[in-house]
């Protein structure tokens, strides 16, 4: 497949690098004291948990007079109901069609006239609504995100209007070469769990999505003891506290819905190539590692870090003159598993494929192992070696020996090995 990661939208970009902040934050504070009181935690930072189970953290940054309200709700993609993978996606939309006490147009002439910003952006677990106001307006945020915690509307005749919107979104990123590439390396790598398929949904299930589907839903998630409310910016901790305690303690905590079981398969080694109109071929070699819950996801985020670098043999390609762009990257991060790739460009007129790290010995459509040992365990331990998943988007004109080589020697015979025709 011929595509380019460097053609995405800068808002694009802007969003990919807030949902990351995001969602490590609350990563972290799922990894702290399930229940805490009332208490500073050092610094400007206040943890409480209110007696219906919502959990509040306030940042206080006196930098500038604004002040941001993120609501995390944890439930995503992996919730969603068989055949609608998108309604997580849709219910995120149906926030901004009315919640309790404040229609649609209320919601969107408040934020303007306040100068604010607000947006939401649906994932894998999670489901984050956020807002940015002058530090003065925060009440009326609160007040507006209270209202969806009480209730949204959900009705046919609001989902009617916002359906479009979201079938555009999906018309979108199908155009996307990237994104078809991840939708497929997803279905492959997480085949018979809900890590196979994305939160964007898909045009067929909206069509068939109700209002009473999408308020099902809300009423088994979106409650106060399934998320995390986070504020931060110019605020007076205490007052702030009081405040949410006013409008969130009355909001009943409810009963959740049943969590879906993760049960990874083994990934067998597989190659496939999609088309595209772009000027070059991109080709990807992807691998599953270990998730965010694994004692080993450390070693493999810095693993990534270390082989994205521009100092490392696999950048080394575009100064060489092998390749026009290339990099790593750990995608998607998931509590049992994640997905780091690497991707090189080439001249579309070339077609050849070019060295990239394979986990531990090469494989049958790569040159050889190229980083240490030193780096992590992952390359030695059998159990992450067999769940390599190779992927490649162009066809394979040649390919090295089999060899298992030592680290050292693999480094050397990447950078020495040119591709050539035949």
């Amino acid at each position: 497949m011929q595509i380019r990661l460097t053609a995405r939208r800068c808002w694009q970009e802007r969003d990919r690098v807030m949902r990351r902040v995001l969602t490590v934050l609350v990563v972290l504070l799922l990894t702290a004291q399930s229940s805490f009181s009332q208490t500073p935690a050092g610094g400007d930072v206040t943890r409480a948990t209110l007696d219906n189970g919502l959990r509040v953290v306030i940042v206080r940054d006196t930098l500038a007079p604004v002040v941001t309200v993120m609501q995390n709700y944890l439930v995503g993609a992996n919730e969603t109901p068989a055949g609608f993978p998108g309604m997580a996606h849709a219910q995120e939309h149906m926030a901004f069609r009315g919640c309790a006490d404040v229609t649609a147009d209320q919601i969107a002439a408040i934020f303007a006239q306040l100068g604010g910003f607000n947006n939401a952006d649906t994932q894998q677990t999670i489901t984050q609504y956020f807002a940015t106001v002058p530090s003065a307006d925060l009440e009326v945020a609160l007040r507006v995100d209270a209202g969806c915690m009480r209730d949204m509307v959900d009705s046919d005749a609001e989902w009617k209007q916002e359906k479009g919107a979201i079938e555009q979104e999906v018309a979108r990123d199908l155009s996307e070469p990237t994104y078809k590439f991840i939708t497929r390396l997803n279905q492959i790598m997480f085949a018979g769990t809900p890590y196979a398929h994305d939160a964007l949904g898909t045009r067929e299930s909206f069509e068939k999505t109700t209002g009473a589907m999408l308020k099902a839903f809300y009423r088994q998630w979106y409650a106060p003891n399934n998320a995390i409310l986070v504020i931060a910016g110019d605020v007076d901790p205490a007052v702030t506290l009081a405040k949410i305690k006013e409008l969130y303690g009355p909001i009943p905590r409810r009963a959740l819905g049943q969590r879906p079981a993760v049960a990874l398969r083994p990934v067998k080694p597989e190659s496939f190539t999609l088309d595209s109109n772009l000027p070059y071929t991109l080709a990807f070699i992807a691998y599953r590692l270990p998730g965010t819950g694994s004692p080993d996801f450390a070693a493999a985020r810095v693993m990534a870090d270390v082989l994205a670098s521009q100092r490392a043999d696999l950048y080394a390609l575009v100064p060489a003159g092998k390749a026009l762009f290339a990099q790593f990257e750990l995608a998607e991060t998931y509590p049992k598993a994640s997905v780091g790739f690497s991707v090189a460009a080439l001249p579309a007129s070339t077609g050849r494929p070019v060295s990239s790290p394979t986990c531990g010995r090469s494989s049958p459509i790569t040159s050889a192992t190229v980083f240490p040992r030193s780096l992590s365990r992952l390359q030695s331990d059998r159990r992450w070696r067999r769940r390599c998943f190779v992927a490649i988007r162009f066809p394979i004109l040649r390919r090295p020996g089999r060899r298992r080589l030592r680290p050292k020697a693999a480094i050397r015979r990447t950078k020495m090995w040119t591709p050539s025709g035949g």
